[in-house]
């Protein structure tokens, strides 16, 4: 459970109602990491998806940088909701706060705020879904 100011205060939620807001606060885990160390690995199985509240990651795909990362966006939600696994890993650049939300409450938020799932299908769009 985190502060639902937090959770307002990250524009990947932005555009969610404050009721959707209330719920993930009650579900989200605040969890940090190290600068160099791995967030997620590829092709591990996908447990949690994260939303970046200080620091920058970049994105991995067979050891290649293909994006990076920062404040106020999602990442790792990819594995949640598609592929099972994750398709790329994710390492900080600098020391990082994160939001985590488990898949089993992922699951839950995504049947009772269609908003929420809607929102997370959206940020997904156009992301790396290759698997080598």
């Amino acid at each position: 459970m985190v502060d639902q100011l937090l959770v307002e205060s990250l524009p990947c939620f932005a555009p969610l109602p404050s009721e959707t807001k209330a719920a993930l606060a009650n579900a989200l885990e605040e969890v940090s990491a190290d600068a160099g160390k791995s967030i997620v690995s590829q092709g591990d199985f996908a447990y949690e998806l994260f939303a970046i509240i200080d620091g920058t990651a970049r994105v991995e795909q067979n050891g290649e940088t293909v994006a990076t990362l920062g404040p106020g966006e999602l990442c790792g939600e990819i594995g949640i909701l598609l592929t099972g696994r994750r398709t790329a890993a994710i390492v900080a650049d600098t020391p990082m706060r994160l939001l985590a939300l488990f898949d089993q409450s992922f699951r839950r938020l995504a049947r009772e705020y269609p908003d929420f799932a809607e929102l997370v299908h959206g940020q997904s769009q156009g992301r790396f879904t290759r698997v080598s």
